[in-house]
């Protein structure tokens, strides 16, 4: 009996403790709900209007683009259950597209490919399922207090007090926020984030080749997808999604949207040799943290001493996946540090 009233006693001290956690992507998702498990209550803040980052879906009129992230492809058992469980729910299908890589080469993904259904951001509905998550607040600094962390958003409201604040942005907005807790900064000025162009276009009839996918296209076009042929999509017409290679975004990423909307088509025009054609609508869209180029190579970091802790793809690669298993890590870590 005695041993039940203990372990009760520590059952409801984990429950008291609450956790912020800033930023909606998949890694803030993933972490926000490893800690649930963990049995602490969990508020997450979110600056866009809409949850998914990268892993994003988008409607421009009638038309719906993943202009973020293109496809998942497991390689861990935690991940490859996660979206298993997504396909069971509907929210993910296999993807098996003809691609065309540099040269012309001609092949199916090595692995399999799955996507969101009908969106890529469709994939990320079971993770917010039964968690609290602020959107439309930019959190603008973190204030430590003798009751906690506090956060201050743009419109100079907070919400706190907070027994342990998770990260999970791209590095250089996570740098400002932790720019006072030396322990987290030194280590995040080893990982580096490039920006990526993204071109969605739609074109009105059967104007383009039969393959779904074509990558390293040239010094300019990185990659192009045929949304349109993914599985839950619109079949009629033509959507197509293009990224531009990380360093052309780089020099390019001061440039007027309109201008370099043009400038993609023409790449990709001349690049597959399409015969003239021109879109009936056209838009760019930069991410400014759009690629990880060099990763921090650790899971996550943690700050024992303040309660604070990073996650993000660029702690361990470039994929959704390393962003998923960056979140689980911090969570994991969080909730030993408050058991």
């Amino acid at each position: 009996m005695r041993a039940k009233n203990v372990q009760r006693a520590r059952s409801e001290a984990i429950v008291a403790k609450k956790v912020a956690i800033i930023g909606a992507g998949l890694a803030g998702l993933s972490c926000a709900r490893t800690l649930r498990q963990g049995g602490l209550s969990v508020d997450v803040f979110e600056e866009a209007a809409i949850i998914g980052g990268r892993i994003a879906t988008t409607c421009i009129g009638p038309d719906r683009f993943d202009h973020g992230a293109q496809y998942f492809s497991p390689q861990s058992d935690d991940f490859r259950n996660y979206i298993k469980g997504a396909l069971d729910s509907g929210h993910a299908a296999q993807w098996t597209p003809r691609v065309v890589a540099k040269g012309g080469r001609r092949a199916l993904p090595n692995d399999a490919w799955f996507v969101g259904r009908p969106g890529m951001s469709s994939v990320l509905r079971p993770f917010a399922e039964n968690l609290r998550i602020t959107v439309g607040q930019r959190v603008q600094s973190l204030e430590q207090r003798e009751n906690g962390w506090h956060l201050w958003f743009g419109d100079e409201t907070s919400a706190g007090p907070f027994d342990a604040v998770g990260v999970a942005v791209p590095a250089p907005e996570a740098s400002g926020l932790v720019s006072g807790i030396p322990a987290l900064t030194s280590a995040l000025s080893r990982a580096r984030m490039l920006p990526c162009w993204a071109l969605m276009v739609r074109i009105d009839g059967k104007n383009f080749p039969d393959q779904n996918v074509f990558f390293d296209v040239s010094e300019i076009v990185h990659w192009i997808a045929r949304d349109n042929t993914k599985p839950g999509r619109d079949p009629h017409g033509e959507t197509l999604v293009v990224h531009a290679s990380p360093f052309w975004s780089q020099a390019a990423q001061q440039d007027d949207p309109q201008d370099i909307a043009e400038e993609l088509w023409h790449g990709v025009s001349e690049a597959l040799g399409l015969p003239p054609v021109r879109p009936s609508r056209m838009t760019a869209y930069l991410w400014r943290q759009g690629v990880v180029d060099q990763p921090l190579g650790r899971t996550h970091l943690y700050c024992s001493e303040s309660k604070v802790g990073l996650a993000g793809d660029w702690c361990l690669g470039a994929s959704a996946e390393h962003a998923f298993q960056s979140g689980r890590h911090l969570g994991r870590a969080i909730t030993a540090a408050l058991g």
